[in-house]
């Protein structure tokens, strides 16, 4: 019986046997976008439109506080079942990235399960201790939505591109440069958007650049070389 060129071709790609991944994949990664596809889709059942909400607040910044009142609150389960699936998915993106052969170090792969915590953490407790001491309740409000809004988006983007690591692994110089941009570019906007909102509401542009400088860029500063230092 003779078989069509169209099969033959077909035929010709498909290999005798399964081959091992370049990049092998671990339980621990797996487990991760298991949790961050649950927590995405619990929040999705929750609220239909988290997703459109949540990019909406990412774009504000002037009426941002009335419109998470209003449209998107971040206190709500949604909000936060997103805020959580950050630390899942950029504890599993920092899996994959730490096991790539361009990081030499076996300790890096313990890393990836403190980072986004101590990140997130350090950040938010930065505003809310600055609040407390001098009292100004109001002026960090919009920051600290803006950072929960940046961690969500960054969880969504960071679990779509695991997940594609997953299915099909690419360059492993796309997926770096995906992971660190992405952190970069959603630091500096969420960075001038803050520094806008506060300026507006009468703070002195000094006491801005000497918080931002001290207890928001360096903290990212030093990451970088903590987690980059010997990255070629």
């Amino acid at each position: 019986m003779s078989v069509s060129p169209s099969l033959q071709i077909i035929l010709s790609v498909i290999p005798n046997e399964l081959t091992l991944r370049e990049h092998p994949i671990t339980m621990l990664i797996g487990v991760g976008l298991f949790a961050s596809f649950l927590l995405i889709a619990f929040a999705k059942l929750i609220k239909s439109d988290v997703y459109g909400a949540m990019l909406l607040s990412l774009t504000k910044t002037t009426g941002l506080r009335a419109f998470t009142r209003e449209a998107y609150p971040v206190n709500k389960v949604d909000s936060l079942l997103l805020v959580l699936n950050y630390l899942f998915a950029t504890t599993t993106a920092l899996l994959i990235l730490f096991g790539l052969p361009k990081f030499q170090t076996e300790l890096r792969m313990d890393y990836a399960l403190f980072i986004p915590l101590g990140i997130l953490i350090w950040s938010l407790g930065s505003m809310y201790f600055t609040q407390l001491i001098t009292g100004e309740k109001n002026v960090f409000v919009e920051p600290i939505i803006m950072k929960l809004v940046g961690a969500q988006f960054l969880g969504l983007l960071y679990f779509m591109l695991s997940l594609m690591w997953v299915l099909n692994s690419f360059d492993q110089n796309i997926f770096i440069n995906i992971v660190l941009w992405a952190f970069i570019i959603e630091s500096v906007l969420r960075l001038f958007k803050s520094i806008s909102v506060v300026y507006l509401q009468g703070v002195s542009f000094y006491y801005i650049i000497l918080y931002f400088c001290t207890l928001e860029i360096l903290p990212l500063i030093v990451a970088y070389y903590f987690i980059f230092g010997d990255f070629d």
